[in-house]
């Protein structure tokens, strides 16, 4: 590398740094008031022109950064007003930046925790997203009630799912993942259901065909009967592209009686899974 293009490399890095974008200035502002802030306290913090509420500041300080710092959920979409489902929908964050990057798509966002949902609701109305629309459900692979355990962050799942966090237990209404991709194309599916995954997509089967980009979490939260196979074998057989990234150790999850074979490495994880059709296959 020639002086002069490290030079700018530097000039870069402390440009950067005395002058962050709007975006990472938000973010280390969360960090700096989740420091003073004991766990799960809802409050309100404003952050780049959005007004927020929150259920617990110190998980809404990563889902900040992975939306709109790294924008890990950016797609290009093929017209003005994409069809996005947000599964797993949280406090809104996701909801919001697909707002703020496709004004008028068409959103419709899936969260089971009622009081998480509340929140989720007044955020999208008070942050000029009120055309979303914000169902109180879990998605799951039969449209009825299900009980659900609610973390109080953004961690809680379908109760019977392997490796359910600790939470009190609300029957909470479910709603057919396969129902809602029959009734029109997707552009985008996002799903972060806790573990709830690979039941909800092989119940999809060809539904999955109706949906032409995905990005999901998947979690492995299960040492004896791993996911990840079955749903990668899932995506291939509908006839997506995919790949995988930002895998991430769950050290708290998954737990096992057995002596580790490897020291202190996580037996439990979650992956970002990016799945995409080629042109031409499925999706109109």
């Amino acid at each position: 590398m020639s002086a002069l293009r490290r030079l700018r490399r530097a000039a870069g890095s402390v440009k950067r740094w005395a002058f962050p974008a709007p975006e990472v200035a938000a973010w280390k502002q969360a960090c700096r008031e989740a420091e003073r802030m004991p766990r799960f306290t809802p409050g309100r913090i404003r952050l780049m022109g959005y007004d927020l509420g929150y259920v617990d500041l110190l998980t809404l300080c990563p889902q900040w950064h992975d939306l709109f710092v790294r924008q890990a959920l950016r797609f290009e979409a093929v017209h003005s007003a994409p069809r996005i489902i947000d599964g797993g929908a949280n406090i809104g964050l996701a909801s919001l930046y697909f707002k703020r990057l496709y004004p008028a798509a068409r959103i419709t966002a899936f969260e089971a925790d009622p009081a998480i949902h509340a929140v989720l609701a007044d955020n999208l109305c008070r942050n000029g997203a009120g055309d979303v629309e914000a169902v109180q459900a879990a998605l799951w692979t039969s449209p009825s009630e299900i009980d659900f355990r609610c973390e109080g962050a953004d961690a809680g799942s379908v109760a019977e799912v392997p490796g359910a966090p600790a939470g009190p237990v609300r029957r909470v209404p479910a709603v057919r993942l396969r129902e809602v991709l029959d009734k029109e194309p997707v552009d985008f599916l996002k799903l972060d259901i806790e573990g709830a995954e690979r039941a909800v997509l092989a119940d999809c089967g060809a539904s999955l065909r109706q949906v032409r980009a995905l990005c999901l979490e998947l979690h492995e939260f299960d040492p004896s009967a791993r996911s990840t196979p079955e749903v990668l074998t899932l995506l291939e057989d509908a006839g997506f592209t995919y790949a995988l990234d930002e895998l991430i150790e769950l050290p708290s999850r998954g737990e096992t009686a057995e002596r580790p074979v490897f020291p202190g490495r996580a037996l439990s994880w979650a992956v970002l899974v990016r799945a995409f059709r080629s042109q031409g296959t499925g999706h109109p």
